[in-house]
């Protein structure tokens, strides 16, 4: 899922949980959230027009999650942000493993993190059409989180 989609989750979850309870239940949100069919690259082959799609989609996704975010902030919901900022977390690990491994080609993330190694094989729906699944995931949580 994207970035704004995790956000929006923990939000969400942040809004209708008390927090000792939304905590381990947005970090557990993410993993329900990858587990299902999402938006990815793994049906395109790696071309030259597939790093543009990957550069769009994330330029578009940042900004969304940075209005969002101040959205909340804005609006008194800073617990909520950082309920979502939790059930994002565990998207940090391919934030490494992007820009250390594909770019530096070395420092691989250490074997036997069981954690790390759940969240890759969850991924397995990740396809062009999840796009679709993730635009109207979003449409319900930005509707609940408001």
């Amino acid at each position: 899922m994207t970035v704004t989609n995790h956000l929006l989750t923990g939000a969400v979850i942040g809004k209708f949980l008390p927090l000792p309870l939304a905590i381990p239940a947005a970090f557990a949100s993410h993993f329900i959230l990858d587990a299902l069919p999402h938006f990815g690259f793994k049906s395109i082959p790696n071309t030259k027009s597939r790093k543009a799609l990957f550069i769009s989609v994330l330029v578009l996704d940042f900004i969304l999650a940075v209005a969002l975010s101040i959205w909340l902030i804005s609006h008194g919901r800073t617990g909520q942000f950082l309920i979502g900022l939790v059930a994002y977390s565990p998207d940090v690990v391919w934030l490494y493993h992007y820009v250390i491994k594909h770019n530096l080609g070395s420092l691989e993330p250490p074997k036997g993190n069981r954690l790390t190694q759940f969240h890759f094989n969850i991924q397995k729906y990740e396809r062009i059409w999840g796009s679709f699944v993730e635009m109207f995931y979003f449409a319900i949580m930005l509707a609940v989180v408001r």
